[in-house]
Parts: structure tokens; C-alpha cells; sequence
């Protein structure tokens, strides 16, 4: 999952997508109020045989604090094909250690002392 805030300054979103691209139209999806936002990228990078796409979000950002967008980044050059599909949280929250996900759902047994005895 990635996470980006409401801020309308610039923010980056770093994806591998399925396939090398070069042109690509980037959509999230509202997904409480079902409202698309289109983005389009021309700054797709190649390292090590790997393509690395860089998405870069400025100004125009409508994010709402708190909510879930469904990510869909298509090749343009190729009729549109779905090369990555994710899921964006927005968050204006720094803290990021704040929470653990794990915290206080296993709880050790201290009442016995899981002695057996043999006969």
C-alpha cells in the first residue's frame, strides 16, 4: 500500500510496473465516493533492466485525509493496458511509528505452568 498526503505540493509515488513503459496514464479511484482522478506521466526510468516508474502528484491534488483510493496505471502506448494496480492511503500523520499492527493481539498464558506428568 502507499500512502500520500493532502498536501498540494509534490509528492512521488515509486511503482514497478508489469511491463516497460514509457507513457502512462495514472487513475485513482475514490474508493468511498467512486470519483476518478487522472494523471499523466512521461518520466518512466530503466535501471538494471528493471523499469522504475516515478509518479510525480503536484498542485492540482484533491486527496481527502483518511480515505482509500484504488491505483490503476495504464500504458498509453499500448491501447490503455493495466500495467500496475494498487492501494493508496492518504494520511496526513507523521508519526508512522505510532502504531503496530500486531500490538496486543497475542497474549501469553501465565496462570499455569504447562508441566505434564507421565504415569
Amino acid at each position: 500500500m502507499h500512502i500520500l498526503t493532502t498536501s498540494t505540493g509534490s509528492q512521488t509515488l515509486k511503482i514497478v510496473p508489469r511491463a516497460s513503459v514509457t507513457n502512462i496514464e495514472v487513475v485513482l479511484t475514490d474508493k468511498s465516493e467512486r470519483k476518478d482522478m487522472s494523471y499523466i506521466d512521461d518520466s518512466c526510468t530503466t535501471t538494471d533492466g528493471i523499469t522504475t516508474t516515478s509518479v510525480e502528484f503536484t498542485g492540482s491534488n484533491q486527496l481527502v485525509e483518511g480515505r482509500y483510493y484504488s491505483l490503476t496505471v495504464k500504458d498509453r502506448d499500448n491501447s490503455d493496458a493495466v500495467v500496475y494496480k494498487g492501494l493508496v492511503f492518504c494520511t496526513d500523520q507523521t508519526d508512522y511509528n505510532k502504531y503496530e499492527t500486531g500490538k496486543d493481539d497475542y497474549v501469553v498464558e501465565s496462570s499455569y505452568d504447562n508441566e505434564f506428568v507421565i504415569i
